[in-house]
């Protein structure tokens, strides 16, 4: 009896072992592929966004599936080859600017602001600021890291061309076969219940279709705002600037923070050579006006449109699922936690539906 006992344990020891190193040998294999992961949704978000324009194609100009899958392509290559081409100068200049900035003239104008903000308050006789040194704070940051990161990103552009083919090539097949990704999941599904699925699965494609067209229109609309925002202030680079602004809407609610930080930033960095301090602060005063507005707007309008339309839900509850996304798995899980909610969101109620027809019959 005491035998069969240590057996039992035993077994249960050496399966929890094997199932343990099973897990991490399986992470380890996720880490090691992660790049590949990477194309795959890439290529899967860009399927989904190509479904409306290979119908348009298949309807409106009588087009057979192939080509119409390569028509969507192609304008989706063009559209980043365009891209590149537009940005690439820009880029290239911007980090140059950073470059050849003169650090120490840079802490001097900071500092000199800083004296004469002091003199402001003495006047008021305020002297809160007497026992504080900006420049001891200034001389611990290495602003030099900001070429530097430039730098790195220019270098890491180079292997942009492998994944442009990747993607492309992975992007060709789910937008020609649009049941692909459902015949990989049915792998894992009984016969019976295949059936059940098909709808579900649908649903979810139609649904992550309108909600990543919507943040496409999104941060299109972002990015023209910035653009004319920055234009008005004659800021150098204003249109990279705005799409690297735009962009960080990506993230949720932070994004928008970041997305101002960047822009004062890069419009200081970019006049500071040609332009006073005090001018520069009077810039990114207004401009930061601006950008609260195209803020509000955004709040209010846009977001309420694509997450209420697209997704199908209440505002608060794409607040806390964010929220509770970004707590467990940070900047990450904010950017997948209203898709990866949406698929889950209608998991879940075909399996409450099941579940209540199986319980009404008993």
């Amino acid at each position: 009896m005491e035998n069969n006992q240590s057996n039992i344990i035993a077994k249960g020891i050496v399966k929890a072992v094997f199932s343990l190193v099973a897990v991490l040998l399986l992470l380890w294999f996720l880490w090691k592929i992660h790049i590949i992961i990477i194309y795959l949704v890439i290529a899967f978000v860009i399927s989904l966004i190509g479904r409306p324009v290979k119908r348009f194609f298949i309807k409106r100009f009588k087009m057979r599936d192939t080509l119409a899958t390569v028509f969507t392509l192609f304008l989706f290559i063009g559209f980043f080859v365009l891209m590149v081409s537009v940005f690439a100068p820009m880029i290239y200049e911007q980090g140059k600017n950073l470059s050849l900035l003169d650090f120490n003239q840079f802490q001097d104008k900071i500092d000199l602001l800083f004296n004469d903000l002091n003199t402001h308050l003495h006047q008021k006789n305020i002297t809160i600021l007497d026992d504080f040194s900006l420049k001891n704070v200034l001389s611990e940051i290495n602003l030099k890291v900001v070429p530097q990161l430039i730098n790195s990103i220019v270098s890491v552009l180079g292997n942009i061309f492998i994944g442009i083919f990747a993607v492309s090539f992975i992007s060709f097949f789910l937008l020609k076969d649009s049941t692909l990704a459902a015949d990989f999941m049915f792998k894992f599904i009984p016969n019976d219940d295949k059936h059940q699925y098909k709808s579900v699965i649908e649903n979810i494609k139609n649904l992550l279709s309108r909600y990543f067209i919507g943040l496409l229109i999104q941060v299109s609309i972002l990015f023209i705002a910035y653009s004319i925002l920055l234009n008005i202030f004659d800021v150098e680079n204003a249109i990279l600037i705005a799409l690297l602004s735009a962009m960080l809407v990506l993230i949720p609610y932070i994004g928008p923070i970041v997305g101002w930080i960047l822009m004062i930033s890069l419009m200081m960095t970019s006049g500071i050579q040609d332009h006073s301090f005090s001018e520069l602060i009077v810039t990114a005063r207004n401009i930061t006006i601006g950008y609260f507005l195209i803020q509000m707007w955004d709040a209010f309008v846009d977001q309420p449109l694509i997450f209420s339309k697209s997704v199908k839900a209440h505002p608060l509850e794409i607040f806390l699922v964010i929220m509770i996304s970004g707590t467990l798995f940070g900047i990450v899980g904010m950017i997948v936690a209203v898709p990866s909610y949406t698929m889950l969101r209608l998991l879940f109620k075909e399996f409450y539906q099941e579940y209540k027809a199986h319980f009404t019959i008993w």
